[in-house]
């Protein structure tokens, strides 16, 4: 699964290249119907399980599932359609760590509006707290897209629990 994801992005990646906004929009509603396709396999979100909380502009969002850690290699939290997928390095999970984004260490995401996707290049992640298998973090972003230079979106008060233990 994987690869499936990961051949989506660089998909959306390629295409995104390109000047033609129309193409670019529907790869990235491929690529949020691929996420949704794997939904099934997302671990449903709880006030003390998997969590990921945030807000998009001022307005609160929260994630309804996280998709497995092993199957994506990243930390994505989604509710219909609306995500946030953040860099994931199993050897970072320490308390303290701080993770900046930039170019070539994005956050991804989706909405339910055009242009779907967004690149977050600006803004950092932390790790809060580390119990047991348990590890908390926050983290704040601004998303931009080349095909709307003028608007940005601002992900603040973003917050993760995720469970580093392995699934049975």
């Amino acid at each position: 699964m994987k690869q499936i994801f990961s051949i989506l992005i660089a998909a959306v990646m390629l295409s995104s290249c390109g000047n033609n906004e129309s193409k670019t929009v529907g790869d990235a509603k491929e690529l949020a119907a691929g996420i949704n396709q794997m939904q099934p396999d997302g671990t449903p979100t709880t006030a003390g399980g998997w969590t990921m909380t945030a807000k998009f502009d001022g307005k609160d969002w929260s994630a309804n599932s996280i998709m497995p850690l092993e199957a994506t290699g990243r930390i994505i939290g989604d509710n219909n359609g609306v995500s946030i997928s953040l860099p994931y390095d199993r050897r970072e999970m320490t308390l303290g760590y701080k993770n900046k984004f930039g170019d070539h260490n994005a956050v991804t995401i989706l909405i339910n509006d055009s242009p779907k996707m967004w690149d977050g290049i600006a803004g950092e992640m932390e790790i809060t707290k580390v119990d047991g298998d348990w590890v908390e973090g926050k983290f704040i972003v601004t998303g931009s897209n080349s095909s709307a230079p003028d608007k940005k979106i601002e992900i603040t008060d973003g917050f993760f629990r995720i469970s580093l233990a392995e699934k049975k």
